[in-house]
């Protein structure tokens, strides 16, 4: 077995790890960070071609070598999912994603108190365990911009400093400064979308993207190349920390990437405090990486997977999990999705970056008065593409023929050939609410290449606040697809209750020891010397993608280690 030392080790160098690897090596920090997959090169995207990439499995997680199993409830038998969209590379999710990069609203972040005050504690559903952050928007907004920043994001700010801005989205939070770069130039469905909710009194924008719409930091502006969501980016412009942090993360000399990398177990002594990591290598040798501070960051289902596998007589139930909450509290989001044709028209959707080209906002979270529609929370609205790639192989594979239109022979040929150029998709990721049922546990029959037991998912988004949402989104994204003119609108079938996209929770944040998994500086408060960062932390979801919050928390985690934990070890208050 071999064995090294450092200051910091980091489980899993994605799009929070990296940042925590770059920003905690520039303060004068060791750091060796493990990633289980390949750290790949601009190089390596730059063939276009989506017969080809539809046979990698470097980029995300190989289902049958790294299974993730789910069933709807703890009485039934669970079963592999045979989609993993995140990452498995250096870099994570943010090497492939759609880049949109969203910060919350201030209500998302206290989502169960702003709920009790405005509709009464009996709106929210009784086996809900919706709860609030311990931290605020405005005490994150700084790493929000700085985020912004170090990364590059396209966009219109809509409130600077409590004042609305025109062409932005007026419902967003305050910021304190423009976005480092103008807006994406929309494309033939973006101005579609734009035309159809003003039509309906709606305020659109352009969605923001951590893709840079002009030359930024010695990086290419984007070519539009449609090669995007589900890509990794030919010439850097996506802002993926591939391409931004861990270059500055090498440039300190005080870091280390260790590819190909299986951790298997976080090491922790009979103090509980943890004292590094196990993993295995790619040639099937087990080593060691002893560690000050050990942080993990890989998506949510390996962050509660590595605590449950690393139990141990102080840790009977898992690693800092003495509140017992370790895998509680899972939350996706809910796709509801109408499509939208034209007989007059061609909107080649898979041109340009692909998710969630505009929205609007009016429907997302609480910026709405929920007191008849029988639920809480909310969604942006969204105009994006088919499938969970943008290319045109994948846009044709997910157009869903409407109800009456065969899937196969003649009719399916002469509905695609007259639609696949003329169609796009109205988007709503709903806002799912923690349940006391929905949860990560250890697979006790289904094992991974390592011998591992997989992590399993307990999950049925089928229950009356969620399904009264969808439908209410279903029928907003109906409207406006009559608003933009299209000649045939029908709804997306919705899944059977598996966990949709942007996972999070698992190692719930709070303000109580009892109650949750990490502090809100994603310190665990069983053993100090652990961070736990990523979405399995969140206490509630927003109807945004997380990815940028996830961000904006690696910083203000890195910030309270460099400036306050290496100075003064132990709990952060």
């Amino acid at each position: 077995m071999a064995t090294e030392r450092t200051d910091v080790v980091i489980v899993g160098v994605g799009a929070a790890g990296a940042i925590l690897a770059a920003e905690l090596a520039e303060a004068g920090m060791g750091v060796i960070g493990l990633e289980r997959g390949p750290r790949h090169v601009q190089a390596d995207f730059k063939a276009m071609d989506e017969l080809r990439f539809f046979q990698r499995q470097d980029t995300r997680p190989n289902p049958k070598r790294q299974p993730v199993t789910w069933r709807p409830n703890a009485n039934a038998r669970a079963t592999p999912l045979r989609v993993l969209n995140y990452g498995n590379q250096a870099g994570g999710g943010s090497v492939h994603y759609g880049a949109v990069s969203w910060r919350f609203h201030e209500d998302d972040f206290r989502a169960r108190s702003q709920t009790v005050e405005r509709y009464g504690a009996s709106s929210i559903p009784q086996d809900s365990t919706l709860a609030d952050w311990p931290l605020s928007y405005a005490e994150l907004e700084p790493y929000y911009d700085k985020a912004e920043y170090d990364l590059g994001v396209s966009g219109k700010a809509g409130n600077i400093n409590g004042q609305i801005v025109e062409g932005g989205n007026p419902f967003e939070a305050p910021r304190k400064r423009e976005f480092p770069l103008p807006p994406l130039t929309a494309d033939q469905s973006g101005r579609l979308f734009e035309e159809g909710a003003k039509n309906l009194g709606y305020k659109p924008f352009a969605s923001p993207h951590a893709i840079i719409s002009r030359d930024y930091k010695g990086r290419a502006a984007c070519t539009y190349c449609g090669f995007c969501q589900g890509f990794g980016c030919y010439n850097g412009a996506k802002s993926s920390t591939l391409v931004t942090h861990l270059p500055e993360a090498d440039a300190t000399g005080n870091f280390r990437l260790i590819t190909l990398a299986m951790v298997y177990r976080v090491n922790s002594d009979n103090s509980g405090r943890v004292t590094g990591v196990s993993y295995y290598g790619p040639d099937g040798s087990d080593n060691t990486i002893e560690a000050e501070i050990v942080i993990l960051a890989p998506f949510v289902y390996d962050n509660t997977r590595l605590l449950l596998l690393s139990k141990t007589a102080k840790f009977p139930n898992g690693l800092a999990n003495s509140s017992g909450q370790v895998g509680k509290h899972f939350m996706a989001h809910v796709a509801a999705r109408v499509f939208a044709a034209f007989d007059d028209r061609y909107v080649n959707n898979y041109m340009g970056p692909n998710a969630q080209k505009h929205s609007f906002d009016e429907f997302n979270g609480d910026n709405f008065d929920h007191t008849d529609v029988g639920f809480i929370r909310g969604s942006n609205i969204a105009v994006a593409t088919a499938g969970l790639e943008g290319g045109p192989i994948a846009s044709a594979f997910g157009l869903v023929p409407p109800p009456g239109t065969p899937t196969w022979g003649a009719a399916y040929r002469d509905f695609f050939s007259k639609y696949f150029a003329r169609h796009l998709v109205l988007l709503s990721e709903t806002e799912n609410l923690p349940y006391e049922g929905h949860t990560i546990d250890l697979d006790p029959d289904v094992k991974d290449a390592w011998g591992l037991p997989a992590p399993r998912v307990t999950y049925d988004w089928h229950r009356p606040n969620e399904e009264k949402q969808v439908a209410y989104m279903q029928e907003k994204l109906m409207e406006l697809g009559n608003a933009m003119g299209a000649t045939h609108i029908w709804r997306a079938p919705l899944s059977a209750g598996q966990p949709g996209p942007h996972p999070q929770g698992g190692t719930r944040m709070g303000d109580n020891p009892r109650t949750s998994v990490v502090n809100k500086y994603s310190q665990s408060w069983d053993a100090p010397n652990l961070f736990i960062v990523g979405s399995s932390t969140n206490p509630s979801m927003s109807g945004f993608n997380p990815t940028l919050t996830i961000q904006a928390l690696a910083y203000y985690t890195a910030d309270a280690i460099a400036n306050r934990y290496r100075k003064s070890p132990g709990p952060l208050v």
